[in-house]
């Protein structure tokens, strides 16, 4: 069954709107991504926040900012985020409340990465700290949920489940400690834990994206031109050379 001329060249018509307004929207994705880099880098580069005035900040507030925290560990809260694998090495993250010096509820700290194989001599380390210097980026966790597993381990840092867990009430927002790294495995004698956090980078490829649909939207106007212009107008002319 052929479809009608006005109703094809209307469902053409439309389908070029939808390509070339994906386009479009993906174009507008990659110019906010792009803000939101320039955006956050000012954020990493600007002095680290101290207590106590970022103990008195809304999550939002400190979120891809650099803090200094002083206190104590809560080491026998620790939790470790399992399944973390870093260039194909299966590893774990240690998790250690920090309690202010401030004052307060502590606050959820990710003391870094390590091989699975490591973990009872990198946490016996980490746990024979008792006083806390600490810099490091601050991340919101609004709405972020996690699970304990039957072995015991995490499968995600999310102060909200882990506060009904500990039975205790953790700050909704954490803290990776270090400062900028590469990701990957450490160098040959580099201490462990693994610490540090990697700068935000817009990996989406938004203008390979966006110049698909713009593609597919102008091959579909190429066959619509085809169709309902080009084709007519030979005919025609074919149809006039017969006739002479």
């Amino acid at each position: 069954m052929r479809l009608p001329t006005p109703v094809l060249l209307a469902l053409l018509t439309l389908a070029v709107a939808v390509l070339f307004g994906l386009g479009t929207w993906q174009v507008q994705r990659h110019q906010w991504k792009q803000r939101l880099v320039k955006e956050r880098d000012a954020l990493l580069s600007a002095p680290p926040l101290e207590a106590p005035d970022v103990l008195q900040r809304a999550p939002s507030e400190v979120a891809w900012r650099r803090v200094h925290l002083t206190g104590t560990w809560d080491h026998p809260r620790s939790m470790v985020l399992a399944n973390r694998a870093r260039s194909g090495v299966k590893g774990e993250e240690l998790v250690t409340p920090l309690v202010p010096d401030g004052g307060g509820d502590a606050i959820l700290v990710n003391r870094g990465w390590y091989p699975e194989t490591e973990g009872d001599r990198v946490r016996a380390a980490l746990d024979s700290e008792g006083s806390a210097d600490i810099l490091g980026l601050a991340f919101e966790t609004s709405g972020r949920t996690a699970r304990r597993t039957t072995q015991g381990t995490w499968t995600d840092l999310a102060p909200a489940s882990m506060s009904a867990s500990a039975g205790v009430t953790f700050r909704d927002w954490a803290v990776l400690q270090g400062e900028p790294v590469e990701d990957g495995l450490p160098a040959a004698g580099r201490v462990l834990p693994v610490q540090g956090y990697r700068p935000f980078v817009n990996t989406t490829p938004h203008l390979q994206y966006a110049l698909t649909w713009y593609g597919i939207g102008a091959a579909l106007l190429g066959v619509a031109v085809a169709r309902f212009v080009v084709a007519p107008r030979r005919a025609k002319r074919d149809a006039t050379a017969k006739a002479e």
